[in-house]
């Protein structure tokens, strides 16, 4: 193809490529992001502020098949998909106590957490059509066989860690409780299937796409990797604080964000939402495990 170069670095040709990860052209670094018109300041090494480079002399055609990932800044979209799913999942638990359904009816569960996460996923369905190429692989959504191998060793790495900041905050007089998560499991084989699906197959999924994949994205492009990483962990952790009593749920927060910043890490360390997504998974499932064996 043959290209050529204006004044302001865009490359001019009779058919442009479509966005995606190429090779760079000047050789910072290994590739960088090209929006369909022009080269941006997105690389593999880190999410920056896009700026101007002058004059390319060289084109690589060739794209990045191992990351399609790209920063995409959408918070007012994501602090309205969840406000929605909030929202919702209450609406839904009002109508249901109101036609005098019981607060752990299994089905109720399941109705009030779909509608809790239909704000996160469509906050990343509408981010990626208006800020991305329409993909939820814009936000790193991507599996690999290997995940299924690193995902167990990270889970129970983060479970040996969470274990010990329990022994630290219980010393310091420090107590989680979640009664939401531990009590239901004991009502019945429904309302434990439904536990295991909420816990271990939606959860992972959902909470890592609109996490560590839309929130964190924000975060990192705007305010760089090691700060957006722990201000997603924060939210996390606030996220999952059931209102018990102060105490309590500052011992939740204390256990929950460091689990982000891991989940937050293997996102930007692999470069796609699998490996996170598979440690979520299986912690969860050793929690839900444990509890059922008691």
């Amino acid at each position: 193809m043959d290209a050529g170069v204006d004044d302001g670095g865009h490359v001019t040709t009779t058919t442009l490529p479509p966005p995606g990860w190429y090779a760079d052209p000047w050789g910072v670094t290994q590739w960088r992001w090209w929006d369909g018109a022009a080269w941006t300041g997105y690389t593999d090494q880190q999410y920056v502020t896009p700026y101007a480079y002058p004059n390319p002399h060289a084109y690589s055609a060739t794209p990045v098949d191992d990351d399609k990932s790209i920063p995409i800044r959408a918070g007012w979209t994501a602090l309205l998909g969840m406000v929605v799913g909030v929202v919702l999942s209450l609406a839904i638990y009002i109508v249901g106590f109101a036609i005098g359904i019981s607060h752990g009816n299994p089905i109720l569960l399941l109705v009030a957490q779909l509608g809790l996460w239909v704000g996160p996923v469509g906050a990343c369905i509408i981010a990626v059509r208006r800020h991305g190429t329409g993909s939820l692989r814009d936000l790193g959504l991507r599996i690999k066989w290997v995940d299924l191998a690193l995902g167990p060793g990270f889970a129970v790495a983060s479970l040996i860690g969470v274990g010990i900041i329990a022994q630290v905050i219980s010393q310091l007089g420090i107590h989680p409780r979640r009664s939401s998560l531990v009590g239901p499991v004991d009502r019945g084989t429904l309302t434990v299937v439904i536990i295991v699906l909420i816990a271990v197959v939606g959860a992972p999924i959902v909470e890592e796409l609109f996490f560590r994949g839309l929130l964190m994205s924000g975060f990192v492009s705007r305010f760089g990797v090691a700060i957006g990483i722990i201000l997603q962990a924060c939210v996390f952790g606030l996220v999952h604080i059931s209102q018990a009593d102060l105490n309590s749920d500052l011992g939740v927060f204390l256990l929950i964000a460091p689990v982000g910043a891991v989940l937050g890490v293997l996102r930007y360390g692999f470069k796609r939402l699998g490996t996170g997504m598979v440690t979520h998974a299986t912690y969860n499932a050793i929690i839900i495990a444990v509890l059922l064996a008691r």
